[in-house]
C-alpha cells in the first residue's frame, strides 16, 4: 500500500474514533434533553456509557460494575415513575381506583399529549390526564368537589416530583460518565 493509502486509512481511523466519541456525547446531550420533558434519557446515558466501554477498552471505566449501577439507576428510576402518581394519590388520602387512574391518566395523557403537541404536549398531557381522572373518580366516589380535586392535586405533586427525578438521575450519570472517563 502507497503512503497516500496508509495515511488515508489512519485518518479514517481517527474520524471514525472521534466519530464514535461523538455519538456519545450526543446520546448524553439527548438523555438530558429527554428528561427535561418527562422522558426517560437515562436510557440514553447508558447507550453512551456501553458504547464508551467499547471505546475504552477492557479494564478501564466504564467496566460491568458501573454499567450495571447505570442499569440499576434506568430502571429505578422508571420503576419509581410508574407508582409515583399513585403513592401521590394514595398520600392524599385518595382510594386505590384513583391511583390506577393516575397511571392510566398519565399515560395516555402523556401519549395523546404528545400526538397534538410533540414533546412539551406529552408533559402537560401526563399532568392534564393523571389530574382528570384522579379528580373524577374521586369526584364521584366523595361526592366533593374539593377534596377530589385536592387528592388530584397529589397526582400532579407526584408527576413534577418525578420529572425533577429524571432530570437529577440523568444529569448524574452524565457527570459520572464524564468523570469517571476524564479522570
Amino acid at each position: 500500500m502507497s503512503e497516500i493509502g496508509v495515511a488515508l486509512m489512519h485518518w479514517m481511523s481517527v474520524a471514525g474514533v472521534f466519530l464514535a466519541w461523538t455519538a456519545c456525547a450526543l446520546l448524553c446531550l439527548g438523555g438530558l434533553i429527554l428528561a427535561v420533558f418527562s422522558i426517560s434519557g437515562t436510557w440514553l446515558v447508558l447507550g453512551a456509557a456501553i458504547g464508551a466501554a467499547f471505546l475504552s477498552g477492557p479494564g478501564e471505566f466504564p467496566g460491568w460494575p458501573a454499567l450495571l449501577a447505570f442499569g440499576a439507576v434506568c430502571a429505578a428510576v422508571d420503576i419509581i415513575e410508574w407508582f409515583a402518581a399513585a403513592w401521590g394519590v394514595r398520600r392524599r388520602g385518595g382510594s386505590a381506583a384513583a391511583g390506577w387512574m393516575a397511571l392510566l391518566g398519565s399515560l395516555a395523557g402523556a401519549i395523546l399529549g404528545g400526538m397534538v403537541f410533540p414533546v412539551l404536549g406529552s408533559l402537560v398531557g401526563m399532568l392534564l390526564g393523571s389530574f382528570a381522572l384522579v379528580y373524577v373518580t374521586e369526584r364521584r366516589r366523595l361526592q366533593r368537589a374539593d377534596h377530589a380535586a385536592h387528592v388530584a392535586r397529589g397526582a400532579v405533586l407526584a408527576g413534577i416530583s418525578v420529572l425533577l427525578l429524571k432530570v437529577l438521575a440523568t444529569a448524574g450519570l452524565v457527570l459520572w460518565l464524564a468523570l469517571g472517563l476524564l479522570l
